[in-house]
């Protein structure tokens, strides 16, 4: 199969139109004369006689979008609303799997999951509805370090459980009291044996890390990545750059946390906290692009109503000051190289995508009707003509079968959670729950 497009090049540039071919599951192209070759464009591209080929307006391709940073197996955005959903496990199966289709059908044929997605959970979702997934099973706190018997026996837990991501939770998050500080909930010591047990098994590390000490230690112990960094310093950059640490904002669930406060879903006394981190995170992204940090895009989404949305955290990172190109680079190929630093879950080292579009490399791409380089191109679900999973296309558009209802009973509060952009009304006071670490 093959069409003419204008191919994203590693810089986040595009080629003049250039005949782009796959079979096997791997890229070839070759360069086609302009206009002429537009005009040949979707006749050749897999349709049958007297049919319309099904991507025939595509203009442009892009990589396979990577989310660094979601949790496919999650909901709700509080874990007691989470408790009550997933009451029963098949629900919770069918909500996961219906999730992970909706990421795939948006164009995200590569995910890594921060937490809540078992390697049984992900084994039961057939591959060919699903991204390509990096596994971290289960968040590691200091609570869950030292009910484990020390962060090393947590760390080896989730690696026998089939992580090929170990997430540790380094600071405090939402739910933290207002004048909680930055303070690292590991040693150094702790976060250099996390990253030696982690590299001896092919296997990366993750840290939620607002800022502060645990920034330091990550990128000393040799983190692949750092999760949110809201107050990451310029000192914090460069050395995250000279160490080749990955930085992962996830911008907008912070203004997703802020509209649930409004609307008296969340409690009120999360919101100088969460206004103050709203305030600050534009800065943060900004201070890694100066520095040359790799910046990959993560949503850290996890209820129904955002799974399937990832891509307007595209412009987010352009709203924060990436360039449309830069941005693109993060949505795609920075996150695939920072996929590739742990081995894939039941892949070979050579079947993992490496986010680019050249001869013989795995055809994970999304095919657009629109320059994504335009504001609101990407974001636009009419965007997207296709996606391409191992060469295998992939239509966007949802099935007409709504997702399953729960069969489990909820409260309005934990109803008023699944909804993507809540508006403000009157509602009685949410009471403040006891700080926890699965929060962003």
């Amino acid at each position: 199969m093959s069409a003419v497009l204008r191919v994203m090049a590693a810089n986040g540039s595009f080629s003049e139109p250039t005949r782009v071919s796959w079979a096997s599951g791997r890229f070839a192209f070759e360069e086609a004369a302009g206009a002429e070759a537009s005009a040949e464009a979707g006749a050749e591209i897999g349709a049958e006689a007297g049919a319309a080929a099904p991507h025939a307006d595509a203009g442009w391709i892009i990589p396979g979008l990577v989310d660094a940073h979601v949790h496919a197996a999650w909901h709700a955005f509080d874990a007691a609303d989470r408790e009550i959903l997933d009451a029963d496990p098949e629900v919770k199966h069918e909500r996961t799997a219906t999730a992970l289709a909706n990421t795939l059908r948006a164009g995200f044929t590569s995910v890594r999951d921060a937490g809540g997605l078992t390697l049984a959970g992900c084994d039961r979702i057939s591959a060919e509805n699903r991204p390509r997934v990096g596994l971290s099973v289960a968040l590691i706190g200091r609570a869950e370090a030292d009910a484990a018997g020390g962060l090393d026996r947590a760390v080896d837990a989730v690696l026998e459980a089939g992580a090929t991501w170990v997430k540790l939770v380094a600071t405090a998050g939402v739910a933290a009291p207002p004048r909680t500080t930055l303070e690292s909930h590991f040693s150094a010591a702790e976060f250099a044996s996390a990253v030696a047990r982690a590299d001896a098994v092919g296997a990366g590390v993750m840290v939620h890390a607002w800022g502060g000490a645990a920034i330091d230690h990550a990128i000393a112990a040799g983190a692949a990545s750092i999760e949110h960094g809201i107050y990451l310093t310029p000192a914090q950059a460069r050395r995250a750059a000279d160490a080749g640490t990955t930085f992962v904002p996830t911008l907008r669930i912070y203004r997703l946390v802020q509209q649930m406060i409004s609307a008296g879903h969340l409690p009120a006394a999360f919101a100088d906290r969460v206004d103050d981190a709203v305030a600050h995170h534009p800065g943060a992204v900004r201070i890694a692009r100066d520095h040359g940090v790799a910046i990959a895009l993560g949503t850290d989404y996890g209820t129904s109503a955002q799974h399937g949305t990832n891509r307007l955290e595209f412009d987010a990172l352009v709203d924060a000051g990436l360039t449309p190109r830069e941005a693109l680079v993060a949505a795609t190929t920075a996150g695939a190289d920072l996929l590739a630093r742990a081995q894939q879950q039941g892949a070979p080292r050579e079947a993992v995508p490496t986010g680019g579009i050249t001869a013989g490399a795995v055809a994970d791409a999304v095919l657009l009707r629109r320059d994504p380089r335009e504001r609101g191109a990407l974001s636009d679900p009419e965007s997207i003509v296709g996606v391409l999973l191992g060469g295998r296309w992939i239509d966007p558009a949802p099935p007409s079968a709504a997702p399953p209802a729960p069969r489990t009973p909820r409260t309005p509060s934990q109803t008023s959670q699944l909804t993507p952009s809540p508006t403000p009304q009157q509602t009685s006071p949410v009471q403040a729950p006891a700080p926890r670490e699965d929060h962003p």
